[in-house]
């Protein structure tokens, strides 16, 4: 139990301006029939992401279903191409097909929301894109995650 307690204690705190607050329901981004996109079918220019900003996350869906990674971009159309060709990211494809959503946050509060969302969902894989540019200590900012 020791041990369970400090791993809870060493995880980062949401900070005095956002303790209390109950998370924001954001626009995570749907298809047309309202299901989340499947990440190899996506085309990021058909959904006029390029030049787009905000946050998106990527999961795989099966028997144990993941998230796998959570990051924000002033472009993510590239954001999402980038993890189209990433091995780490395509190799959850067997595990039940990895979907992506996407919202936007305005950039002052992009840092708050992943770093929010990382801490809360504990994606697999901890990398950053190149075109992502995360300060992971930024204060919290609850937001509800895709449900």
């Amino acid at each position: 139990m020791v041990f369970m307690t400090r791993l809870k204690a060493d995880k980062p705190s949401a900070g005095p301006l956002t303790q209390g607050l109950a998370p924001a329901d954001i626009p995570w981004q749907r298809d047309e029939r309202g299901y989340y996109h499947r990440l190899l079918r996506l085309r990021p220019r058909d959904a006029g992401l390029f030049g787009t900003g905000g946050v998106y996350v990527i999961w795989h869906r099966g028997v144990r279903p993941r998230w796998i990674y959570i990051g924000a971009s002033k472009d993510l159309g590239e954001a999402i191409d980038r993890a189209r060709d990433s091995e780490a990211v395509l190799g959850y494809e067997a595990f039940g097909g990895v979907y992506v959503t996407w919202a936007p946050v305005r950039q002052e509060f992009r840092d708050g929301v992943v770093a929010y969302l990382r801490a809360s969902l504990e994606p697999e894989l901890d990398l950053v894109f190149a075109s992502d540019s995360l300060d992971l200590t930024a204060a919290h900012i609850p937001v509800q995650p895709p449900a």
